[in-house]
């Protein structure tokens, strides 16, 4: 998906993050660092048996996006890279959402409807959701 848009945000709600993105907020491998940071021992409702289920921590997960939110879209580890499951962890980490779909499934489901994540708000995604590339790169 980043070879395709590279960092960027789709529907001025959801960022996606890239290896190596010159904005630092954007950059998969800097915002992995703050977010397992900010997670090292917190609980968050509803995401240890997740974890447990795919044999992961915390501190495994791969941030490859967020929203104006704060909310936090992870990659599970687990098996194949190719088909990552995503973690959707609401912001102040009152809940998670997981989604066996690869990021950019993910991504599609969010701007089409057909991923509901109870958290975000109703006007996402919009009726034409679009996509701005990161303005530093």
């Amino acid at each position: 998906m980043t070879d395709t848009y590279g960092a960027g945000c789709f529907d001025e709600f959801l960022w996606i993050f890239a290896q190596g993105a010159s904005n630092g907020h954007l950059d998969i491998a800097e915002q992995t660092g703050q977010m397992r940071s900010l997670l090292r021992g917190k609980v968050v409702p509803g995401l240890g048996p997740v974890l447990e289920e795919y044999r992961a921590e915390s501190g495994d997960l791969v941030q490859w996006g967020v929203t104006d939110n704060a909310d936090l879209l992870a990659w599970i580890p687990a098996g194949d890279p190719d088909h990552w499951p995503t973690v959707i962890i609401q912001a102040g980490r009152l809940g998670a959402v997981v989604t066996a779909r690869s990021s950019a499934d993910t991504v599609l489901g969010l701007l089409t409807g057909a991923l509901r994540v109870p958290f975000f708000p109703d006007d996402f995604p919009s009726e034409r959701p679009s996509f701005s590339p990161d303005p530093y790169h």
